[in-house]
């Protein structure tokens, strides 16, 4: 048997309580203070909701229409062969993206890349150039974003897309 003791108020005597009496005692319930919890939540809900900052949507691309009265495009530019920015979808996923450029022998590696032969090939046919971003397969829109930003960023003047193929 085991020995355990019960102390009970005003008494000093031992009292002998079985195992099987600690046994089937029920188990006291913890229950956390949920006051506190609930403030916390609504200050963090409240910090949130205070410094959040609207910044405009993404996605949006400049442009603008042809004055009235020009015709739309010169006699120049029909001349003018566009560059052709092809995009190919890469990877095991469509994770990353082949650049080709008309007209050029090495293909872009990167983004960076893409931009040095942009910007090159604006050096030898001007800024008037069309360029066209042709992305062909399922290439992520990411990409093409990608090729219109860079072109952007070279200042050309007459940048499209062409459906894809």
């Amino acid at each position: 048997m085991s020995k355990s003791t019960k102390k009970v108020a005003g008494d000093e005597t031992v009292h002998y309580v079985s195992a099987r009496a600690k046994r089937e005692r029920p188990k006291a319930k913890m229950q956390p203070p949920m006051t506190p919890m609930i403030d916390v939540t609504f200050q963090l809900l409240l910090f949130f909701l205070l410094s959040f900052t609207f910044r405009e949507a993404e996605g949006q691309i400049p442009g603008s229409l042809p004055e009235e009265g020009t015709g739309g495009v010169t006699a120049q530019q029909q001349l003018q062969r566009p560059i052709f920015i092809y995009l190919r979808p890469a990877g095991r996923n469509r994770e990353s993206v082949v650049y080709e450029i008309s007209d050029l022998s090495v293909a872009p590696q990167n983004a960076a890349d893409l931009y040095a032969k942009l910007a090159g090939r604006a050096s030898q046919v001007g800024l008037d150039v069309p360029v066209v971003v042709k992305p062909q397969g399922n290439v992520r829109w990411q990409f093409v974003v990608e090729a219109f930003n860079q072109a952007v960023r070279v200042k050309f003047k007459n940048i499209g897309f062409a459906p894809s193929s």
